[in-house]
């Protein structure tokens, strides 16, 4: 008959506390990590997007060493159709030379013949920390058959690409935001990108910017905009392609109630028509291009007279820190 051996020696397996012991340590240094790794990646996406603003900064001083002047705001060539915006004229001077190529702007920007480029995404004119989108917008696109059935044929260029980014076109005129140095209200169009109409002067030199290329806005946030409606107009508000996506800073008080100028509720930022406060999902800020080709982040305490002075080219205003 076979001898069994019992083991009388001590068990070396955990008891049910140490396990629960080293469970709560688990929890508690996955509590610590995590901030840390998600405050890690907010500050990879942070410079990516920082690193699109000067991508877009080099296209501008491109064109200004070809044309002598920043590109226009917006440029209507069809009457009655809708408007080419800045980021059309910059596309060879940005790596997106088969975009470039694609593209007629000397055609209307949803025609057919230009439905595959103006559908293209350009990876520069996309925040990386984008998260909140407008209803109209999937993804990076707008489908435009879901706002207007039948507008365009099921297929290639269905979609517009869009774009996070706003050429500003000058401080917002209104009877609260006055020029500090004046105590005059800001003229329309007062900035760089010019919102125009058919014979208004379409596109500013850099002599024409008096208060200095480094203190004068370009370009700022205005993340995950879609097609504004009012009515039964559509406007391509959040799209690359469409010449609406200049705007006046900061948007206008509704009410009584006064907008923050950096990074509001989505909805005022996405919504207003004419006017529009800067909008990130960054914690803290929206990242501003200047004339110089600079790259900034604007915090959202910034004083209203500050940001007023930095949308304008030739207010005379002096801005000693921001």
């Amino acid at each position: 008959m076979a001898t069994q051996h019992v083991r009388t020696g001590p068990c070396t397996g955990f008891t049910l506390v140490e396990l629960l012991v080293v469970i709560a340590i688990v929890g508690i240094l996955v509590a610590l990590l995590l901030p840390a790794i998600q405050t890690a990646r907010e500050s990879a996406r942070r410079s990516q997007c920082a690193n699109n603003l000067k991508q877009i900064g080099v296209g501008m001083h491109n064109h200004v060493s070809a044309f002598g002047a920043f590109p226009p705001g917006q440029r209507l060539v069809i009457v009655g159709h809708k408007t080419w915006g800045w980021p059309a004229f910059l596309l060879e001077w940005m790596e997106q030379s088969a975009i470039h190529q694609q593209i007629d702007l000397r055609r209307a920007v949803w025609g057919p013949e230009n439905r595959e480029a103006v559908s293209s995404p350009v990876p520069a004119f996309l925040c990386p920390s984008t998260g909140r989108r407008h209803a109209t917008r999937i993804g990076d696109r707008i489908h435009l058959d879901l706002i207007n059935p039948g507008a365009w044929d099921t297929g290639t260029g269905e979609d517009m690409a869009c774009i996070d980014y706003a050429g500003i076109s000058g401080p917002t005129v209104h009877s609260t935001f006055r020029n500090p140095a004046t105590g005059a209200s800001y003229p329309a169009n007062s900035g760089i990108l010019l919102n125009i109409s058919t014979g208004q002067r379409t596109q500013t030199a850099p002599a024409e910017i008096i208060d200095g290329l480094s203190q004068t806005l370009l370009v700022g946030e205005l993340s995950g905009r879609g097609i504004f409606i009012a009515g039964t107009s559509n406007a391509l508000r959040g799209v690359w392609a469409g010449g609406q996506n200049c705007i006046s800073v900061p948007a206008a008080p509704i009410s009584g109630l006064r907008i923050p100028p950096i990074n509001p509720a989505p909805a005022d930022a996405w919504i207003n028509a004419g006017n529009s406060s800067l909008f990130s999902d960054h914690p803290g800020g929206a990242h501003v291009l200047l004339c110089d080709g600079s790259v900034r982040l604007l915090a959202e305490s910034i004083e209203l007279t500050v940001l007023l002075s930095l949308a304008s080219r030739d207010g005379g205003e002096v801005i000693e820190a921001y």
